[in-house]
C-alpha cells in the first residue's frame, strides 16, 4: 500500500499475482514477469476502507478475482465528490499515472478498467486517457458496473480505439442508480455492436430470503452483498470472457445470460444481454433523496440529452 505523493488522504495498491500455476484466461503463467494489468475504480466513499485499514475490503473480492486470474491489479483510492465529479475523475487519472511506476510487472500494453458506481461512471475518461498514453495498444477492455453517468469525454459520441471491447453491466433491482446511465453510455461508445455488451443482471427468488439472490447496485462490494451468483456468473464469468476476449479473441460471443442452477436443477434467472436495450429497472433515487433530479435529468449529467426513455 502506498501513500499518493499528491494526495496523502488516497492510497495505491500493487496485487501481483504469484506462483507458477497456468493462467488459461490471461496467458502463460502467474510469476512471468509482465502480467495483464487490470484497474479496479472504485464507487462514491468507497475508497475510505483503503485509507483506514490500507486495503479495500468493499472490493476485496473482485480484486482477488482478476489477481488469480494472472492479472496484475491496481487499486488506487480518490476523492468522489459527486458535486465535482470532473475534477475527480482527473485526481484518479493522475493516480494511475503514479501507480505505473509502483507496477513494474504491469503489462500497461494489455488493460482493462473495471469501474463500479462512480467508478464505472469514470471509466470512459480514464480509457480515452490511458490510451492518450498507448496504454492498453495490445488489448484494452472495459468492464462497467451498474456506472453513473460519464464525464469529460465531450456530448457526442464515446470515442475509444477501434480494438477496445465493452460490457456495460446493471442490476434490476437497483435504486441508488439509474440503468439508464449505463445504457446511454453503451449506446454512445464509438465502436462496432460486436464489440459491446449490455447486460442486466436479474433478480431471483426460489422460496424464501434464503433463496433469493438479489441484482443490487451494491453486488460488486464484497462486505455489501454475499459471494453468490450473483457475482460468480453475474460478474467474474462475464468480465473473464470479457478479458479473454479483448486478449485473445477467444470468448467473444459467450452467452452472458446464464447464471447457474439452483441445488433443485432449476436455473437461475438469466441476465438479459440486449444489442437495443431499454430501461427495465426501478427509478433510481440517490440525486432525489437530495433534492436532485434523476440522473438522466440532472445538471450534474453533461450527457443528459442522450439519455434513453425511463421506463414506461
Amino acid at each position: 500500500m502506498h501513500t499518493n505523493p499528491e494526495d496523502p488522504f488516497q492510497r495505491i495498491s500493487i496485487h501481483n499475482p504469484t506462483g507458477t500455476g497456468q493462467t488459461p484466461i490471461t496467458g502463460g503463467r502467474c510469476n512471468d514477469p509482465k502480467r495483464p494489468v487490470v484497474v479496479v475504480v472504485h464507487g462514491v466513499m468507497a475508497g475510505i476502507d483503503a485509507q483506514l485499514v490500507g486495503s479495500s475490503l468493499l472490493y476485496s473480492d473482485i480484486i482477488n478475482h482478476f489477481v488469480s486470474t494472472g492479472n496484475t491489479v491496481i487499486f488506487a483510492s480518490w476523492p468522489t465528490m459527486a458535486y465535482d465529479f470532473a475534477g475527480s475523475v482527473t485526481r484518479e487519472d493522475r493516480a494511475l499515472v503514479l501507480a505505473k511506476k509502483l507496477a513494474p510487472r504491469g503489462d500497461f500494453s494489455r488493460l482493462g478498467i473495471v469501474g463500479h458506481s462512480m467508478g464505472g461512471g469514470a471509466t470512459p475518461y480514464l480509457a480515452q486517457q490511458a490510451a492518450a498514453r498507448g496504454w492498453g495498444s495490445e488489448a484494452l477492455w472495459l468492464f462497467q458496473l451498474a456506472p453513473v453517468f460519464t464525464t469529460r469525454v465531450g456530448s457526442g459520441p464515446i470515442k475509444v480505439p477501434g480494438h477496445t471491447r465493452v460490457v456495460v453491466e446493471t442490476y434490476d433491482n437497483d435504486f441508488i442508480v439509474d440503468a439508464r446511465s449505463g445504457i446511454q453510455q453503451y449506446r454512445d461508445y464509438a465502436i462496432p455492436s460486436s464489440q459491446k455488451k449490455y447486460v442486466m443482471v436479474r433478480t431471483d427468488d426460489h422460496g424464501g430470503p434464503a433463496a433469493t439472490l438479489l441484482a443490487t447496485h451494491t453486488s460488486p462490494n464484497s462486505l455489501l452483498a454475499p459471494e453468490d451468483a450473483i457475482r460468480f456468473y453475474g460478474i467474474y464469468r462475464v468480465g473473464d470472457a470479457l478479458e479473454s476476449c479483448a486478449l485473445w479473441g477467444k470468448n467473444c460471443d459467450a452467452d452472458l445470460t446464464y447464471m447457474g442452477k439452483w441445488s433443485d436443477g432449476r436455473e437461475v434467472r438469466r441476465s438479459i444481454s440486449s444489442a437495443n436495450p431499454v430501461d427495465a429497472g426501478p427509478p433510481a433515487i440517490i440525486f432525489s433523496l437530495f433534492g436532485i433530479a434523476l440522473e438522466c435529468e440532472s445538471s450534474f449529467n453533461p450527457r443528459a440529452h442522450t439519455c434513453p426513455p425511463s421506463r414506461p
